[in-house]
C-alpha cells in the first residue's frame, strides 16, 4: 500500500484501553512477569494493518477452550485460571475491537503460554489532510 500521506487507524480511546487492560491483565493473572507487548505495521494484499500482540508465559490454553475464549460467559479450566473471573473480559474485548473494524485471535505459544493479537485496519490520509480533519492524532 506505498504512497504519499499517512497510514492511520481511528480508535475510540476509551474502548481501547478497555481492550489493552484486558489483554495485558489477562497475561500477568495467567503468567508471571514480564508481559510481553509488540505493535507493528503488516501490509498484506487485504490491506494495512496495526498489529498489536500481547503474550504471556503461562500455561497457555486448552485445545478445548481455544474455540471458546471470546464467548461471553465462558471460563478456561482452573489451569489457566487462578482467580475468579466472570467471562466476560475476552468477549467485550472482542466486541470492542470488532466495532473498530479490527479482528483478534488467540494463540499458545511453542515454549508455552498464549499469545493474543489484535488487528486494526490502517487508512492512508491524503498528504494534505491535517490533524484537525483526520479526527487528530489517535
Amino acid at each position: 500500500m506505498p504512497g504519499p500521506g499517512v497510514l492511520r487507524t481511528r480508535v475510540d480511546p476509551r474502548r481501547f484501553d478497555v481492550v489493552m487492560a484486558n489483554l495485558v491483565g489477562n497475561a500477568l493473572r495467567h503468567g508471571a512477569a514480564p508481559v510481553r507487548l509488540t505493535m507493528e505495521r503488516e501490509e498484506r494484499a487485504d490491506g494495512a494493518w496495526a498489529v498489536v500482540k500481547v503474550s504471556d508465559n503461562g500455561p497457555g490454553i486448552t485445545e478445548e477452550a481455544m474455540p471458546h475464549i471470546f464467548e461471553r460467559f465462558y471460563k478456561a479450566g482452573a489451569s489457566r485460571t487462578r482467580s475468579e473471573s466472570s467471562g466476560l473480559g475476552l468477549a467485550i474485548t472482542a466486541e470492542n475491537v470488532r466495532l473498530h473494524q479490527g479482528r483478534i485471535s488467540a494463540a499458545n505459544l511453542p515454549g508455552g503460554g498464549a499469545e493474543f493479537t489484535v488487528e486494526l485496519p490502517l487508512r492512508r490520509d491524503s498528504p494534505d489532510t491535517d490533524d484537525e480533519a483526520a479526527g487528530g492524532p489517535r
